[in-house]
């Protein structure tokens, strides 16, 4: 699924998304100079040029086109878009601004009312512009090496790329220590019948979760597990639904799995690999705008895709 590459029409559904979402003042005796959904395109399309917040503070005084379509009469300070990256950023705003883009991409068919295919997978970012070889060999900086760094673990619908849920945690971890919680919360944001993940997340107790307690098929391939038995004979697999896996496994529907790590391969190539904040709730704060300028990218492309379609002259 391809992206937007346009400022102005992301800046348009960033602003759209986040009136459907969020009231224009925190507070009754808010300053009201800008309102909530302001900023928040304003944050939106801070990501979605890879710009830091004085960088987007400098772009915004030049460009009088993108001041007029988010409909700012002046310039807001860099500390001030901090400040609202802040508040708007936190959980459940984050949530509620998700829901409604992913309401808009219903809306516009992108996106069914309940899923065929779910993927989940995680993949780990960056915590510095500096590569990790680099800062391991290098001497001068081998005291700032890192051995912990953010973690992200979602799940998308496969055929449209939208992200519907995510867990942003320390890694290195092992990945089922978030599949559950990944699992219910891209249930709150939408339905899916099928899960595809990789053998990772393989136990029998996330497929009696997926099966028997939410009624989502999951397909996880089975693994063999322990030492190898000393007459040569295979061990044996346990548990009901990792026997199944092992005797029927669906080989085609299994081949859907893939569009995660495009997904992934999306975020890392349009908005970087590398986070520009430095402690972890700033970092949380950051993939999470990330996730949300992601799914208002693909929106607007398909938008502007079928709009055109509809006025080609014959």
């Amino acid at each position: 699924m391809k992206t937007s590459k346009s400022t102005l029409t992301v800046a348009r559904m960033a602003l759209r998304a986040a009136r459907d979402s969020l009231p224009d003042h925190a507070k009754a005796k808010s300053p009201k100079k800008f309102t909530q959904p302001q900023l928040m395109a304003c944050l939106v399309i801070k990501e979605f040029l890879q710009l830091d917040y004085r960088g987007t503070h400098i772009l915004l005084g030049e460009w009088s086109d993108l001041r007029s379509v988010i409909g700012l009469t002046k310039v807001p300070h860099f500390t001030t878009l901090c400040a609202a990256a802040k508040r708007l950023f936190g959980k459940a705003k984050a949530d509620a601004t998700l829901d409604a883009v992913l309401d808009h991409c219903r809306q516009e068919s992108i996106l069914p009312e309940c899923s065929k295919q779910a993927a989940i997978d995680s993949t780990g970012l960056e915590s510095r512009h500096v590569s990790a070889y680099f800062t391991k060999r290098c001497e001068r900086h081998c005291n700032h090496y890192k051995r912990r760094y953010p973690k992200l673990s979602a799940i998308c619908d496969t055929a449209s790329h939208l992200i519907l849920g995510a867990v942003i945690d320390r890694g290195p971890k092992p990945d089922p220590v978030e599949a559950k919680q990944t699992l219910h919360e891209a249930l709150k944001h939408q339905r899916f019948l099928s899960l595809l993940g990789d053998a990772g997340y393989e136990s029998e107790g996330f497929h009696c979760l997926c099966r028997d307690q939410l009624g989502i098929r999951s397909i996880i391939p089975t693994t063999d597990r322990g030492r190898p038995r000393a007459d040569g004979k295979p061990r044996p697999v346990r548990g009901k639904y990792r026997k199944l896996m092992k005797q029927r496994f669906p080989k085609k529907a299994y081949g859907q799995r893939w569009q995660i790590e495009t997904v992934f391969s999306m975020l890392k190539r349009n908005m970087g690999a590398a986070l520009r904040a430095r402690n972890y709730h700033s970092q949380t704060r950051e993939i999470r705008l990330r996730i949300l300028t992601h799914n208002l990218a693909i929106l607007w492309h398909q938008l502007l895709c079928s709009i055109q379609s509809r006025t080609v002259t014959y």
